[in-house]
């Protein structure tokens, strides 16, 4: 029995079938790159890609786990493929899978910075997908209006970095940052805050509330120097306990909301 809206008959058993090469395949930043596509696994993660208003290219169900299909989100035609379970489960990048792998295009979002007071988060090699995925679901809830990578940042499109971001990769314009954007950047966003441990100035001693960019760095290295010339103030947050610092992504959490608090408290109406 085919499930509603499968394109192809029976249960795939084979690691050879084209639907599972691809899956695998988009394990590579390169293929990734190339197919323009990326990978959502778990029943929630790809609801949050249906309702954003997502089309897969491609959804795999473990077989007998028909039940979690989302029918009433589902595009029509869009190909649903069941898969026999310890080949699913082989194919998974948990440990316990929810029984639903979902392949979408990347989104091609663009940010509206030309008007209105944009919040920008900048990511300056941040290697650590956790931590990436992590930032992203806080920008997304912080309300910020687009998110840059500097070259050598952990790629947004990865697995990990996907299953973290719990949806934000639907809903956020997430760019790379160039020279050319570094500078036009510069001139719309006339406050632009380096997270650095140490800093005289702390975070919520900052101005959010009017177009503004927030810089956070790297694990191991921190902010660049270049980065670093681009701010225009740098804020830390006061730590207790001889705290020295926090993670990249709690310590760019813990600044979003901020910026985002006071961005309420300055337009109560939100108009």
């Amino acid at each position: 029995m085919n499930t509603p809206g499968s394109s192809g008959p029976g249960v795939i058993t084979s690691a050879a079938n084209p639907a599972i090469t691809l899956v695998r395949s988009l394990d590579r930043r390169d293929r990734r790159a190339e197919e323009r596509a990326f990978v959502v696994e778990g029943v929630r993660a790809v609801r949050d890609g249906l309702e954003a208003g997502a089309v897969p290219r491609l959804v795999l169900l473990r077989e007998g786990d028909e039940a979690l299909l989302p029918a009433a989100l589902l595009p029509a035609g869009t190909p649903v493929r069941r898969v026999e379970r310890r080949l699913f489960d082989r194919l998974s990048g948990v440990q316990s899978p929810q029984g639903m792998i979902a392949v979408f295009p990347i989104p091609h979002l663009s940010p509206d910075l030309a008007t209105g007071t944009p919040l920008v988060l900048v990511l300056d090699r941040l290697r650590d997908p956790g931590n990436l995925g992590t930032l992203l679901r806080a920008a997304a809830g912080a309300g910020v209006s687009a998110v840059y990578l500097t070259p050598g940042s952990v790629d947004p499109w990865n697995a990990k970095v996907v299953r973290a971001g719990m949806g934000a990769h639907f809903r956020l314009p997430l760019l790379p940052l160039d020279d050319a954007m570094q500078e036009a950047l510069r001139e719309r966003l006339p406050r632009r805050a380096v997270a650095r441990a140490g800093a005289s100035l702390a975070y919520d001693r900052f101005d959010w509330t009017g177009p503004a960019a927030l810089v956070i760095g790297g694990e191991a290295e921190g902010v660049s120097e270049e980065l670093a010339a681009w701010g225009t103030a740098d804020v830390a947050i006061p730590l207790a306990a001889d705290v020295e610092s926090l993670n990249a992504a709690v310590a760019g959490a813990v600044i979003l909301f901020e910026a985002a608090r006071q961005r309420r408290a300055a337009n109560p109406r939100g108009g």
